[in-house]
C-alpha cells in the first residue's frame, strides 16, 4: 500500500500513534534525515475530482450505458400495469423478474434505474407505488426471509421478529401489504441466498390468487447464481412465473464506455489522460469483465494522483493503483460470490493447503458438504458444484480442466486454485462465517 511517511501525534498522554493521512491537528513529520516540519495529515483539496460519489456503488446514473436491452427487459415486467393503472378496467398485476449474472455486471444498477423510472411514471399517473430494496445476504431460512421483509415494511418493526409461527408472520406481512395498497415492488438483492427455502417467493406470488392480498405485488430478484431459477422448489416454480434476464460480462469496449461516463461526472474536465480508461478497461475485461472492478481501479488511480498532489491522472497512477488493489482483489471477489460459491472455493483452498490438488469434483464436494454442515446450510448436488467450479474459473479464482480417464475410467474434471491458497484463505479470514475454518485449515480438514 502507499507509504506517505510516518506521522507522530504529540500530546496524547505519552502514547505515540502512527498514520498515513491526516488534516488537523498539526503534527511533526520525521524525515529520514532527522529534519522536522509541520504538516497536515488529511487531504482537503480534491486536485482531480469533481464528484467522487459518481465512483461509488450507490450512484445511479441518468443513463445506463451498454445495458439498454437488459433495462428494457426489466421494464417490460411492469408495462401491463402502467398501461392499465389509470384505465377503467381492472389493473393488471406486474410480472416478477429474475436478474442473473456475475458480480459487477450492472444488475443492481439496472434494477435501481428501472425502479427510479417506475416511480416517476407512477407520480405522473398519481398512482400508489411502494418499492422496497432488501438484501437477502445471510438469509437462508423461510423464517428469516419473511422476518427481514417485515422489518422493512412495518414502520415500528426495527428488527426481524422472533417467537411467532411462520404462518403468523406471513399473515402480518399480508396485512401490512394490504394497508399499503396499490402496487408493491420488492427488489431482493442476493435472492439466491434463499436456495430451496423459497416460501417467501411462493407466498408473494400466490397472495392475490388465494385471497390473502389485495395489493399488486412484484418481485425483482437479483442473483449472482445463474442457475438459481433451476433450484427453486417445485411449488415456487409452479407459481412464481417470473421473467428472466441474464447479464453477460462486459467486454473492453463496453467497460470503456462506462468509464468515460463516470469520468465526465466524477473528474474535473481534462484531468484524466486518454490512456487511463483504455488500459483500465483492457485489464478488467481480461480478468472479470466487472464494471465494479473497472470503476474501483479508476477511483483508486484518482486517489493516488490526489495523494501525490498531482493535477492529472496518468498511466503511472493507474499502475500504482493496480498494484495496491491486487492486495485486496481476492478478498473483494470472495465477498461478491454467492454463499455456495464461497463454500466451494473454500473447500478447494483447504485441499490445496494439504497438497491435494488438482482435485476431482467428488473430492471437493466432500469438503464442501462438511463446510455446509458446519454453517447449517442446505447442500447442493455434486453436479451443481461442478458447474460452480467452472463458473469460479471465469473469476480467475480456479483453474478447471477436463482430464481423459484412459483405461481406468471415463473423463472427469479436476480443479485447482488460480491465486495462492494463502491469499484465498486470508480473504476468508475476513468473512466472519468462515474465519474459524480459514484460520485452522488443517484442523478442519481432519474432520472431513
Amino acid at each position: 500500500m502507499r507509504k506517505r511517511g510516518v506521522c507522530v501525534l504529540e500530546d496524547v498522554g505519552g502514547m505515540e500513534k502512527t498514520g498515513k493521512r491526516g488534516k488537523s491537528p498539526p503534527v511533526t513529520f520525521i524525515s529520514t534525515r532527522n529534519e522536522q516540519r509541520t504538516m497536515n495529515l488529511f487531504e482537503t483539496d480534491a486536485t482531480v475530482f469533481r464528484n467522487e460519489h459518481a465512483l461509488t456503488e450507490e450512484w445511479v446514473p441518468n443513463e445506463l450505458p451498454e445495458r439498454e436491452d437488459e433495462v428494457e427487459t426489466i421494464a417490460n415486467a411492469f408495462n401491463s400495469t402502467t398501461r392499465t393503472i389509470d384505465a377503467e378496467t381492472e389493473t393488471m398485476s406486474p410480472s416478477s423478474i429474475l436478474v442473473s449474472g456475475k458480480a459487477g455486471q450492472g444488475k443492481t444498477a439496472a434494477a435501481r434505474y428501472v425502479l427510479n423510472e417506475l416511480e416517476q411514471t407512477f407520480n405522473q399517473l398519481d398512482a400508489d407505488l411502494h418499492t422496497f430494496e432488501i438484501s437477502l445476504k445471510d438469509i437462508n431460512t423461510d423464517y428469516q426471509a419473511v422476518g427481514k421483509v417485515l422489518a422493512e415494511i412495518e414502520e415500528d418493526t426495527m428488527r426481524p421478529p422472533t417467537g411467532y409461527s411462520l404462518s403468523a408472520l406471513n399473515n402480518r406481512m399480508f396485512e401490512r401489504l394490504n394497508d399499503l395498497g396499490g402496487v408493491v415492488v420488492f427488489f431482493f438483492d442476493e435472492v439466491d441466498n434463499l436456495g430451496g427455502n423459497d416460501d417467501l417467493l411462493y407466498q408473494l406470488s400466490r397472495g392475490r390468487d388465494n385471497g390473502s392480498l389485495d395489493a399488486y405485488v412484484s418481485v425483482v430478484g437479483v442473483s449472482n447464481d445463474i442457475q438459481f431459477s433451476d433450484r427453486l422448489s417445485a411449488k415456487a416454480q409452479d407459481s412464481f412465473h417470473s421473467k428472466e434476464v441474464h447479464f453477460d460480462p462486459y467486454n473492453a469496449d463496453e467497460l470503456r464506455s462506462i468509464l468515460d461516463q463516470r469520468i465526465d461526472v466524477a473528474f474535473k474536465e481534462g484531468v484524466v489522460r486518454e490512456a487511463v480508461p483504455a488500459k483500465a478497461s483492457a485489464i478488467t475485461a481480461k480478468d472479470t469483465g466487472s464494471a465494479r472492478q473497472a470503476i474501483r481501479l479508476l477511483y483508486e488511480s484518482g486517489d493516488v494522483a490526489c495523494a501525490n498532489g498531482d493535477d492529472v491522472v496518468t498511466i503511472e497512477h493507474l499502475e500504482q493503483a493496480q498494484e495496491e488493489l491486487e492486495d485486496v482483489d481476492v478478498g473483494s471477489k470472495i465477498t461478491d460470490l454467492t454463499l455456495h460459491d464461497q463454500m466451494c472455493l473454500l473447500g478447494l483452498a483447504l485441499l490445496e493447503t494439504a497438497d491435494n490438488t488438482p482435485a476431482r469434483t467428488k473430492e471437493i464436494y466432500s469438503v464442501y458438504r462438511t463446510i455446509a454442515a458446519d454453517r447449517e446450510y442446505e447442500e447442493l448436488t455434486q453436479r451443481t458444484i461442478r458447474k460452480k467450479l467452472i463458473n469460479l474459473d471465469t473469476y480467475n479464482l480456479t483453474e478447471v480442466h477436463k482430464q481423459r480417464g484412459g483405461i481406468k475410467g471415463g473423463d472427469h474434471y479436476v480443479a485447482e486454485l488460480g491465486p495462492s491458497a494463502d491469499s484465498v484463505l486470508d480473504g476468508f479470514t475476513n468473512v466472519v462465517e468462515y474465519e474459524h475454518i480459514a484460520s485452522n485449515p488443517r484442523e478442519f480438514l481432519d474432520s472431513v
